[in-house]
């Protein structure tokens, strides 16, 4: 079963349509959870837990429109937000742009003035209310009404921030109700492309996996089209349209009814006054069920291709978020990015060339880019390869840094061809790995212990220290076997053993007079204070990790701190706990017991699902307290308790896989309380699902890992040899 054969040419969108688009359509049936409904005195507004009603049978672009159904009271208000849901890719809006939505009028006793006011909200600030009704050139019902209002007209808009929501408010009041339909509500250019679709769409194919079909087209750079609408049929004379993409889009999933079944699938262009191309010709497809190992598949397979189609073209780095003026990347998540591409070339899902010549590029880049004694910013400009710093502070981050070496340390591995290209990708790899000067990034009065950043601009200035069973393992190993600058194997006893007292979470939940007290006593006691070290005043308070607790009965040898399951599986995507022979900890039967008491923690609360493979909740921290399903926690879990994450996995597809699987996976976040699905992809938990349960099935990275000459001879030198 190939999903995909090779990795794109092109720079690829992660979301599900466009940046400056405010709603296009609701992924979940019934409600749209990303609007808010509030009302006052007689006023009143139609909602479902303070949210707007989705139509699915009536809508512009499908599958669904917004429902706006009011009464504008004269001893009341109304209001009604639809928020700006993109977390990563902010929108910021220009004086030549347009508002632009389609409005449906279905209350026939509504007029111009009925139709309520607008605005623009960000941060704190709102524009003012214009009229909708203004900007109605050709007011009639029950049929869809194009409207647009040039940006200019909002005053007190602040050019270059990003928009919170839009707000629309009661207007002229009569005490009747009124009924509208809103869809496709976007920000757009004044000078689009107006050329006319002429030729036919062109599906390329459509293959059935279990209820998903997975539709490919090829695109034409023609600068008119808009996106790409899909329709199918069950007899192959009557279309219904079941969804649009946005043109950063090779592909898709659709996700249908019912299995051993046969659809029929076209496809058309759509410009940007949303005109048609001429169809493509029709592919028909059997959907058919598929085995659990083949579900897996599935699932691993779109995992990948999230990484696949999301980087930049220009450096090969994986692409967090898209800006206009410059593109962003990361470099920790670039190495998330490399294993996941290697488990594709493994799988025989991305071409081998290709991925080679992806990395190859990002070598390239990061041996040109700005570093500081090899050690590389979180984030760069991937067009000039300057420093991108976050908050202000122009720092270089050992652990993004860490997450790249040693994913670039597997690719060696792998990539082992005596082809002119691996071999040149190889040498290259070896030229970034041995220029980190580990032994220059020690805490003050350590000679063991990593600092988690650096700065150029206060050098005087304290970072926290690294330590603990979390990414802090990774850097340490990579440290320790550095073939030139490497630190002492102490390192692992007093650097990885110990976390820096500003990374507890109920340090950090303390009170500053709590902390100052906390300080003095860690201080007092000489806490993790290595006796041939003399320690200075501005040494890092550290704490052991071990800290015995029993919890839903299992023994977890490093507390409970209640952070995400991810943090523990991270050292571990590349680290197979069997290879740290400890005789102070099992780290097999450790992370085991995390992962049932998480599990057992989770089945509990039990907010929102009967179904006990369904866990992994993280609290979403705001004034509502909801609950959130993080979809890689439980299915990660794969690695370690195999029944467990396989149960989790077929559990999330099977029981939401219509709203939360697409072709990039699952999706960042599935709120069973309010009905909610994130409309946005987290890089780490694609990555998560797919190395682990590659580990799981083959232990490919695992033994990739291992085989790393440098990180092998580090190994013997802990631990011995390895007598298995």
């Amino acid at each position: 079963m190939v999903l995909m054969g090779s990795i794109a040419t092109l720079e690829r969108g992660y979301a599900d349509t466009y940046p400056e688009v405010v709603f296009d359509n609701s992924l979940v049936k019934g409600i749209y959870a990303k609007s808010k409904v509030t009302y006052t005195g007689y006023s009143w507004v139609e909602n479902l837990n303070h949210h707007l009603l989705v139509s699915d049978t009536l809508y512009f672009t499908p599958g669904n429109a917004l429902s706006l159904q009011y009464k504008s009271a004269v001893n009341g208000e109304w209001q009604v937000d639809l928020q700006y849901s993109r977390q990563k890719l902010h929108y910021e809006v220009e004086r030549s742009h347009y508002l632009v939505l389609k409005l449906f009028i279905k209350s026939e006793n509504t007029k111009t003035d009925n139709l309520p006011k607008i605005s623009i909200q960000q941060k704190q600030s709102e524009t003012n209310q214009l009229q909708l009704g203004s900007y109605v050139k050709h007011f009639d019902y029950n049929k869809w009404i194009d409207v647009r209002i040039p940006i200019a007209d909002f005053k007190n808009l602040h050019v270059k921030e990003s928009i919170r929501a839009l707000r629309f408010t009661q207007n002229a009041a009569d005490d009747e109700m009124h009924h509208l339909f809103i869809d496709q509500v976007e920000f757009l250019t004044k000078d689009v492309s107006r050329v006319k679709l002429s030729s036919p769409a062109i599906l390329s194919s459509a293959i059935a996996y279990d209820k998903q079909v997975r539709l490919e087209w090829q695109l034409p750079l023609t600068p008119s089209i808009r996106y790409i609408k899909i329709y199918r049929s069950e007899d192959n004379e009557n279309f219904k349209a079941v969804g649009i993409r946005p043109i950063s889009m090779q592909g898709c999933l659709d996700y249908v009814p019912e299995v051993n079944k046969t659809y029929y699938y076209k496809i058309a262009w759509v410009d940007y006054d949303y005109e048609e191309s001429p169809f493509s010709k029709i592919k028909e497809v059997k959907t058919k069920m598929l085995e659990k190992a083949e579900l897996l598949d599935l699932v691993q397979e779109t995992h990948v291709n999230y990484f696949a189609e999301n980087y930049d073209i220009n450096s090969g780095m994986y692409l967090p978020f898209r800006m206009k003026e410059r593109a962003v990347v990361s470099v920790k998540e670039s190495g998330n990015a490399i294993l996941s591409l290697i488990v594709g070339v493994e799988k025989e899902r991305i071409n081998r060339s290709l991925a080679v010549g992806r990395i190859s590029r990002m070598v390239y880049f990061l041996a040109k880019a700005q570093n500081h004694l090899g050690v590389f910013p979180a984030y760069f400009d991937g067009r000039t390869g300057l420093p991108e710093h976050r908050n202000n502070e122009a720092t270089y981050d050992i652990l993004a840094t860490s997450s790249m070496i040693e994913a670039l340390l597997v690719a060696r591995q792998y990539f082992s061809k005596e082809e002119t290209v691996e071999v040149d990708l190889r040498k290259r790899i070896t030229a970034l790995w041995e220029n980190i000067k580990w032994n220059q990034l020690l805490a003050e009065g350590y000679n063991d212990v990593l600092v988690e950043k650096i700065s150029l601009v206060d050098p005087s200035y304290h970072y926290p220290t690294l330590g603990g069973i979390n990414e802090s393992m990774n850097a340490y190993l990579l440290a320790m076997s550095s073939p030139k600058y490497a630190i002492p194997l102490s390192a692992y006893e007093n650097g990885v053993k110990y976390i820096d007292l500003t990374y507890s979470s109920d340090y950090n939940k303390m009170d500053s007079l709590a902390k100052d007290t906390v300080m003095t006593f860690m201080r007092s006691l000489r806490f993790a204070m290595n006796p041939l070290q003399k320690r200075t005043e501005n040494m890092a308070p550290r704490v052991s990790v071990f800290q015995d607790t029993m919890m839903y009965g299992e023994h977890l040898v490093f507390g409970f701190s209640g952070s995400t399951l991810l943090d523990l599986y991270k050292p571990f995507f590349t680290i197979d706990p069997k290879l740290l022979r400890d005789s102070n900890v099992n780290y097999e039967e450790a992370i085991g017991n995390y992962i049932k008491v998480r599990k057992r923690r989770d089945n509990e609360i039990g907010v929102g699902s009967t179904n006990s493979d369904v866990w992994g909740f993280y609290q979403r921290m705001d004034s509502i307290g909801s609950y959130r399903i993080n979809p890689a926690i439980a299915p990660s879990s794969i690695f370690m308790l195999k029944d467990e994450g396989e149960k989790a996995v077929l559990a999330l597809y099977n029981n939401y896989g219509e709203n939360f699987f697409t072709e990039y996976g699952f999706r960042a976040w599935l709120d069973l309380r309010n009905s909610d699905v994130s409309d946005e992809y987290f890089a780490t938990n694609q990555a998560a699902i797919t190395i682990c349960i590659e580990n799981a099935r083959s232990g490919l990275i695992w033994n990739l890992y291992k085989e790393i000459p440098e990180i092998k001879a580090l190994l013997t030198k802990l631990f011995g040899a390895d007598k298995r």
